[in-house]
């Protein structure tokens, strides 16, 4: 009976080892997803603080030839 307690207690052990292992690999790929999500998102203020700047340029440009400025 010792026996058998021992053997579950190994296999159980062997058990928490893998999943540390694989808990481990899906923290890595969570950082790697969220470093790519940070650069998409930031880029994408980029892209949208650029086209607000030219949109208020058009505008102004427009106000200016239309005499109203």
């Amino acid at each position: 009976m010792d026996n058998e307690i021992l053997l579950a207690l190994g296999r159980l052990e062997g058990k928490v080892d893998s999943l540390i292992t694989r808990q481990a690999v899906h923290d890595e790929e969570l950082n790697k997803h969220d470093s790519r999500i940070r650069e998409l998102e930031q880029s994408k203020s980029v892209v949208l603080g650029g086209a607000t700047a030219l949109g208020a340029m058009a505008g102004l440009l427009a106000s200016f030839i239309g005499g109203k400025f």
